[in-house]
């Protein structure tokens, strides 16, 4: 997928095209028009792409990258409810999470094929039970930091 073709597709797509999006990421509209269509040397860098994207909500140029190395994206659920030293409660989201996956995937694994749909709960599924042990990560090694604090205000 040629990352150019998306990059000038995005922004075309947004309301106003590049007159209207440039200014927003700090660029002018002419600048970037040259840039998302390769004009002369002009070139799209990484951060006006990311800039893009967080701009315009629209993901296709990183969906693009991430298909050209082979790759997928997960979007990642946002927040809990536990504390962030809450371990207990952490470890117990991220069981039930891996729960949740495994649930889906069995009733499919009898199948022959999975459908788009299924696939696409899978992938959401999958993407809160990364986000799930990734916050039970961030508490232990807060909790982990804390523990050395008290080791060294005990020892003194």
């Amino acid at each position: 997928m040629d990352l150019r073709d998306v990059a000038a597709n995005v922004v075309h797509d947004y309301a106003g095209g590049a007159l209207s999006l440039a200014p927003r990421i700090g660029k002018n509209a002419t600048t970037l028009a040259h840039e998302v269509h390769g004009t002369g040397a002009a070139k799209l860098g990484l951060l006006d792409a990311e800039k893009i994207t967080l701009r315009t909500g629209d993901m296709r140029i990183l969906e693009a990258f991430a298909l050209n190395c082979g790759q997928m994206l997960v979007a990642l659920p946002t927040g809990f409810d536990a504390s962030p030293d809450d371990c207990m409660a952490r470890l117990t989201t991220a069981v039930s999470e891996f729960g949740d996956v495994c649930t889906i995937v069995s009733k499919d694994l009898g199948k022959k094929a999975i459908s788009d749909n299924k696939l696409a709960l899978i992938d959401k599924e999958c993407g809160e039970l990364i986000a799930s042990v990734r916050a039970l990560r961030t508490a232990l090694a807060s909790r982990n930091t804390s523990s050395k604090q008290a080791g060294l205000e005990a020892a003194q």
